[in-house]
C-alpha cells in the first residue's frame, strides 16, 4: 500500500512539473512575439512605414447603424458571437435578412474592418501595390432568410486574405483596442455595424 501510494505521489510530482514547464513555454512564446503588437488604445492614426501601403478608404458615407435596419419593407440584421475577441482567435458574424421581403445587396465582400483612432474610424487593411483598390461588389438579391456568414481569424494574415484577388495587408499589426467590422452593401440603407474590443 505504502509503495503504491509513493509511486501515485511521483506520477503526479512528474506531471505538475510538465504541466509547470508547459506554462512558461507558453508564457515564453507570448513574450517573443506572439500577440497584438500593434498600438494599444485609440491611437492618433494608423501608420504604416511601407511606402507602397495604400489604406483602404471608407466606401460609405454619413452615419453607421447598429445592428439593425429596416429597408424597403423587409428587416437586415448584424450578429456576433460576443463584444470582446482574442487576437489569433476567430471573429464570426452572420447578416441575416430576417423580414419577408428581399432586400438588394453588394456581395459578401462589401464590409469595411476598422479601428478607432483619434482622428476617426480607419480600416486596418490596404493595397500594398501602391495605388489605391476597391473591394468586389456585384449586386444581387438578399431574400428573406438570407444569410451571409463570416469567420476570420483576428490576425494580419487572415484578415488581409479573407478577400480574393487582392494584394492587401493590415498595417500597421492590430493592436489590443476598439474594432468595428461594418457591412455597408446593403442597398438604399445606411451600414450595419457590430463593434467588438480586441485583447491580447
Amino acid at each position: 500500500m505504502e509503495r503504491t501510494r509513493r509511486d501515485l505521489l511521483a506520477r503526479t510530482g512528474a506531471t505538475l512539473a510538465a504541466a509547470g514547464a508547459a506554462g512558461v513555454a507558453g508564457c515564453l512564446d507570448f513574450a517573443a512575439g506572439d500577440g497584438p503588437q500593434g498600438p494599444a488604445g485609440i491611437p492618433e492614426t494608423l501608420s504604416c512605414e511601407d511606402e507602397g501601403f495604400v489604406r483602404l478608404a471608407q466606401p460609405f458615407e454619413g452615419e453607421v447603424a447598429g445592428t439593425l435596419v429596416e429597408v424597403g419593407g423587409t428587416t437586415v440584421e448584424l450578429s456576433s458571437e460576443g463584444n470582446s475577441e482574442t487576437y489569433g482567435q476567430p471573429i464570426r458574424l452572420v447578416l441575416r435578412n430576417t423580414g419577408d421581403e428581399p432586400a438588394t445587396a453588394l456581395g459578401r465582400h462589401a464590409y469595411s474592418l476598422q479601428r478607432e483612432t483619434a482622428e476617426g474610424w480607419l480600416d486596418v487593411r490596404g493595397s500594398t501595390t501602391g495605388e489605391a483598390v476597391e473591394l468586389p461588389r456585384s449586386e444581387e438579391t438578399f431574400d428573406s432568410t438570407g444569410a451571409y456568414s463570416w469567420s476570420i481569424d483576428l490576425e494580419e494574415t487572415a484578415i488581409a486574405s479573407a478577400v480574393p484577388d487582392l494584394d492587401l495587408a493590415v498595417c500597421p499589426p492590430l493592436g489590443p483596442g476598439t474594432y468595428r467590422f461594418v457591412y455597408w452593401g446593403i442597398v438604399d440603407a445606411p451600414p450595419l455595424s457590430a463593434q467588438f474590443e480586441l485583447i491580447g
